[in-house]
């Protein structure tokens, strides 16, 4: 089954305004070191007692820089900015189908399987996730299946006792039947740690 395509790039506001935040502020980081490295001489040749024929070559390399390294400065953050949309995107879509699946879990519904987007992230995650969804599935059929037989044989058990009909031996074949399902109940509860 393929996945339709998604059409809204900002899904998980949040996370990815965090993200987008945090790659803006290194690049303006980066920019900073950047400007202070290429810049130093230049600003130390014109505030120290340097001769004026050398502080007039630092004033026009300044200029020279000013005019060519501030606007592609501000066109690579720009486009890093706007790749970073896409890039959290990446995760920001795929965490939030775990969250509305795993929702839909909790709510009881155990028919969940989670595909993710060919180039999504968190593959692993939610193969991780389906796997114990299968699990619950097969733990709650089983429980389930021994509940329905537990039910029908204590049916059988109470028509019996109002009739006054059962003897000896159907009664303890009746009690190993219930304690059968008892025990299976039992050794699934057992697979799971119930904090106390």
């Amino acid at each position: 089954m393929k996945l339709p395509k998604r059409r809204n790039y900002f899904i998980e506001k949040k996370f990815q305004a965090k993200y987008i935040l945090l790659t803006i502020l290194l690049l303006l980081f980066y920019t900073f070191i950047f400007v202070v490295l290429i810049f130093a001489p230049y600003i130390f040749t014109l505030y120290f007692d340097y001769p004026l024929a050398e502080k007039a070559e630092a004033s026009r390399a300044m200029l020279l820089l000013h005019s060519t390294i501030w606007p592609k400065l501000g066109l690579i953050i720009a486009v890093f900015s706007i790749a970073s949309i896409f890039i959290t995107h990446k995760v920001a879509g795929p965490v939030y189908r775990l969250k509305r699946s795993i929702a839909q879990v909790a709510h009881g519904d155990l028919g969940v399987v989670i595909r993710l987007r060919r180039g999504d992230d968190l593959k692993d995650l939610a193969e991780h996730i389906n796997i114990l969804i299968a699990n619950m599935r097969t733990l709650v059929s089983t429980i389930k299946t021994d509940y329905d037989k537990l039910s029908e044989t204590l049916r059988d058990l109470e028509q019996k006792i109002e009739k006054k009909t059962i003897p000896e031996a159907s009664g303890k074949e009746m009690i190993q039947k219930i304690q059968a399902s008892r025990k299976n109940m039992e050794e699934l509860i057992k697979k799971f740690k119930i904090p106390e």
